[in-house]
This record gives structure tokens, sequence and C-alpha cells, in this order.
């Protein structure tokens, strides 16, 4: 695998399909995993020694306890309780972009392939998060709505959360139309921190290119480049989570594509990247 460089915090793990990307400070609160191109992981029904077998094991739980959510672009909510049933065959149970829990025998997921995955935890109890935020979920809030639900459900002071934002389509290549900067101006709610996060030149130089033309080119309204890292860090930093505990691995799905997944690169053909958390015991 090509050697990528790391920001401090995060580091490459051994695991026993390769390797995976795993925070520093977060693994001191909680055990979790950024997988890369492997394990290969499907949409399907669980097949002995498959890739979420493998993620499991090194997790320590069943393949059946990895919470796998429908996915639908979003901030709806998913809550698991210790000792509560999961309640999988329920209408609707498992709809959502976020999952949190204070159960330490299942295992949180958020799927990707450019969108980015934040994986959360709370010093003091333990209780865990993760987030899929792709551009829709982070104009409307993902990271502040599962803030907001680990303190509703239980009664976490987001000033001892740590969380780590995993690989993702950075700012180097996420060109995208102005209807998405116009999307998070409806929300009405970012402000000017919106001219931090959207740029009209890309922020550094794209490694292997920038996937996609300027939609002006096409007629349509000039195109800008999104920095979803900025965006999700200034969103969690604005629920009360320390800025000094936020951890941003800026990894470019895209510039590294022949590490990580991208949809921008490889479309519909594309395979999906876990970011895995369990939550811990209190007082890890």
């Amino acid at each position: 695998m090509t050697e990528v460089p790391l920001p401090r915090a995060f580091e490459w793990v051994r695991c026993a399909w390769g390797r995976a990307l795993r925070c520093r400070p977060l693994e001191d609160v909680a055990t979790h995993l950024f997988t890369t191109r492997v394990p290969v992981l499907t949409d399907h029904l669980l097949v002995p020694g498959d890739g979420w077998h493998l993620i499991a094991r090194e997790l320590g739980v069943s393949p059946r306890a990895i919470v796998r959510l429908r996915q639908v672009h979003g901030t709806g909510v998913v809550v698991i309780r210790q000792g509560e049933p999961t309640r999988t065959g329920a209408p609707g149970w498992g709809t959502g972009d976020i999952s949190v829990s204070n159960d330490p025998g299942v295992v949180l997921c958020a799927q990707v392939a450019d969108c980015t995955p934040v994986l959360i935890a709370d010093r003091r109890s333990g209780v865990a998060a993760a987030v899929h935020a792709g551009w829709r979920g982070t104009a409307q809030g993902a990271c502040a709505a599962a803030v907001a639900a680990l303190r509703a459900e239980f009664g976490v002071d987001p000033g001892h959360l740590v969380a780590a934002i995993g690989p993702s389509i950075g700012p180097c290549c996420y060109r995208v139309g102005a209807d998405v900067r116009d999307a998070f101006e409806a929300a009405g709610r970012w402000g000017a921190a919106l001219d931090e996060w959207f740029s009209d030149a890309p922020a550094g130089t794209a490694l292997r290119g920038i996937p996609g033309s300027d939609h002006a080119l096409q007629g349509g309204r000039r195109s800008v480049f999104l920095d979803t890292w900025t965006a999700n860090a200034d969103q969690l930093a604005r629920a009360g989570v320390p800025e000094a505990q936020i951890h941003v691995a800026r990894l470019c799905t895209s510039c590294h594509r022949d590490v990580f997944h991208s949809y921008r690169v490889d479309g519909a053909r594309t395979g999906r990247m876990a970011a895995v958390i369990r939550a811990a015991a209190a007082g890890r």
C-alpha cells in the first residue's frame, strides 16, 4: 500500500486484513478504526470470513453486533442503549446517519466513499457516536446533531468529548456546484463560516488532478470548492467540543485513491470504507 503521511494524532495499525487508521487521542477513550480499500465490505447478508467478520474480530464482537445504518444523507439519530434490544427487524429501525450508544457490546459504523466519517467518544462515560456526514448532512449540521443526541440521551458534557474526522474528499478536490453553497445558506445557521468552508479555488494541490469540471463551462453558475473537514470541525467546536479534542486526518480520498475508496473517482462501482467505534465501559 502506498505510504500516506499522517498528522501526529493519527497512526496506521496492523489488522488481520492489513492496515487501518486510528486516532491516538480517541483510542485512549474508545476502540475504533477507519478502514481503507480493504477489507472488502458489502451491503449483503453476512458471509463467514467476509470483511465485516474481520472488523468484528478486530474489535472483539460478533459480526451481528456491528450497527450498519441505512444512510440517507441527513441528521437522523439511531440510539442504542445497553440492555435494550436493537429491534433490527422493526420497520424503519436503523435508518439515519448518526448512531449513538452506551453499549460496549455493539460497534457503531459509518460507511463512506468521499463523505466525511466522524467518530466521537466521551472521556468520562465511554459513550460513543458514529456520524456519516456528506455535504447534505454537513449542511444540516450532522455533527452538531450527534453532540446534541449524546447530551440529551446520555447526559454527556460536550467538554469531555474527543472526536476524530477520518479520510474524505478534501478541499483540494471537492468541486461542487453553487447549489451546494445555496443549501448551506438555506440552513440559516452558519453565517460567516461559509466563507471559510467554500472557496473559488482548490485549497492545496490535488495529487491526482481535480475530478469534474467547472459548472460554468456547461452554462451553469460557477462551481466552488467545499472543505468538509473544516466545516465539521467547526460544527463540533460550536457544539461545545474543545478544539484541542477535535482531530482531523486531512486525508483526501481522491488524492489517495489507491488507498481509499472515492465515489468521485470510481462512480457507481466504488466500494465503501467503514469508520467503526465501540463504546467503552465507564471509567476506562
